[in-house]
């Protein structure tokens, strides 16, 4: 039963950081990131930004696995497939026709939005089922380097930014916030999930 919790939650985690990203993409301030890549390229090609994300992961996939030396991770397509699909839900349904032209809507929809991005990334993290290519690209070049997770996370977040503005995306200082913030804000509420880890980590009870 406890690995239905956990699914529930990792769903949650999910979708919620799924929601995130919308509402940094809608603010108006700058797409985030790892979304400029996507969000550029859908500027010149008629695919959902969803779409896009979900080619951009699977290549990233087989990164993964010639990085570890290991087969890829096939697994992983349940995750790029939620992460792609309910991205495009909240782009082109639930969002599509929010407006955020003051200043002061578009901040409060870009602050949650970057919270909601690093808590949800944070919670499905605890979980021990696939992860998205990209966090788990965080989670290698973690242990590769020896450095936080923050810091990978900014490295990585800046250089797609900076291949988002090639193409032509909106770049702007809500980028710059989400390349600087994020990874630490991910960071803070992994620490602050821990009871999820402990929760699977835990064993089940045996019946008698």
């Amino acid at each position: 039963m406890k690995y239905f919790y956990l699914f529930i939650i990792y769903l949650a985690g999910l979708v919620v950081s799924s929601l995130g990203l919308a509402l940094i993409i809608k603010s108006g301030l700058g797409v985030g990131p790892g979304d400029s890549v996507a969000v550029g390229l859908s500027m010149h090609f008629p695919i959902t930004v969803g779409n896009f994300m979900i080619i951009a992961f699977v290549v990233l996939l087989l990164a993964n696995a010639w990085l570890e030396k290991k087969r890829p991770q096939f697994e992983s397509l349940i995750p790029i497939l939620i992460r792609g699909r309910t991205l495009d839900i909240f782009l082109y349904g639930t969002l599509d026709h929010a407006d955020y032209t003051q200043m002061w809507s578009q901040w409060t929809a870009f602050a949650i939005g970057l919270i909601a991005l690093g808590a949800g990334v944070a919670v499905y993290l605890r979980t021990p089922f696939p992860r998205i290519p990209l966090d788990h690209f965080m989670m290698i070049m973690n242990e590769k380097t020896n450095q936080s997770k923050g810091f990978v996370r900014i490295l990585s977040e800046s250089t797609l930014a900076l291949i988002g503005f090639l193409l032509g995306a909106p770049v702007g200082i809500g980028t710059l916030i989400v390349a600087l913030g994020v990874g630490h804000l991910i960071q803070w509420f992994y620490q602050l999930s821990r009871p999820i880890a402990n929760l699977w980590a835990r064993p089940s009870k045996q019946h008698s």
